[in-house]
């Protein structure tokens, strides 16, 4: 079998608000019977792995925390890893702040001590954070992102996305993000083929944006997949100068690639 592994895309891709893709769970439970593993790679951080996880088992598709990778995860990781106790800015869902929190980072209000600013979707964003967002970085925090993706598909159409939140404070800071966590920055790839235990060549990247999910794979050397269920239509393609492996109406039809 050329692919060992799919990583899927979720808003768009598996599901649209709170339905599932219709025939998602019928490829989902074939392919995994034929030995395919599934990782399910988001960009949305306003939930964290876990409950992206319990999502998609509530809509009924069971699957495991271990399955699923957000930007949110690529931050944490990078957290762990060399910021312990760094006092962080978040700009961003309760729930972002409690990963930023529970993976060992100190969460800062104060634009006088902030070492870090991360921002995310925040649909409670203000004038005020923004203003402080803006005097921590002008004072020299780093300005982080955990994703650019300027809308988001939901069950009614397209809505503002964490790109929408990122840019206004770009441009208050009048600077572009240090470091963005979400794809096309390839953080999650590294996590996905550290978990998977194969290479890259051996991946199927399925997501519904060129300038996301299809980018993420070319930049980390795996096969892409376009669905047409989400951000993108057959029409936008050719705005791009690079193209996708496949293009196919949804992840429903995925098994065809096998």
């Amino acid at each position: 079998m050329k692919y060992k592994a799919i990583l899927a895309d979720l808003d768009g891709t598996l599901y649209r608000g709170s339905v599932l893709i219709s025939g998602a769970e019928t490829v989902y439970r074939r392919l995994a019977n034929l030995g395919v593993q599934w990782l399910f790679l988001s960009n949305n951080a306003t939930s964290m792995a876990e409950d992206l996880a319990q999502k998609i088992t509530n809509l009924g598709l069971p699957v495991s925390t271990h399955q699923v990778i957000n930007s949110a995860s690529a931050l944490v990781r990078e957290i762990r890893k060399n910021l312990l106790g760094a006092p962080i800015m978040v700009v961003g869902s309760q729930e972002l702040k409690r990963g930023v929190q529970l993976a060992g980072a100190k969460i800062s209000d104060s634009y006088l001590d902030a070492q870090i600013v991360v921002v995310g979707l925040d649909r409670e964003f203000t004038y005020e954070k923004m203003k402080l967002a803006h005097k921590a970085i002008q004072r020299g925090a780093l300005f982080w992102a955990t994703n650019l993706d300027p809308t988001y598909p939901e069950a009614d159409g397209l809505s503002p996305g964490a790109g929408s939140v990122v840019s206004a404070i770009a441009t208050a800071a009048g600077k572009e993000p240090d470091r963005v966590f979400g794809k096309p920055s390839t953080d999650m790839a590294d996590i996905a083929l550290e978990r998977l235990g194969i290479n890259s060549q051996e991946c199927l990247v399925v997501g519904d944006r060129m300038d996301t999910d299809v980018e993420f794979a070319i930049r980390a050397g795996m096969f892409s997949v376009l669905v047409l269920t989400g951000a993108t239509s057959l029409e936008d393609i050719s705005r791009y100068a690079f193209s996708p492996g496949y293009i196919i109406e949804s992840i429903a039809t995925l098994e065809k690639l096998f």
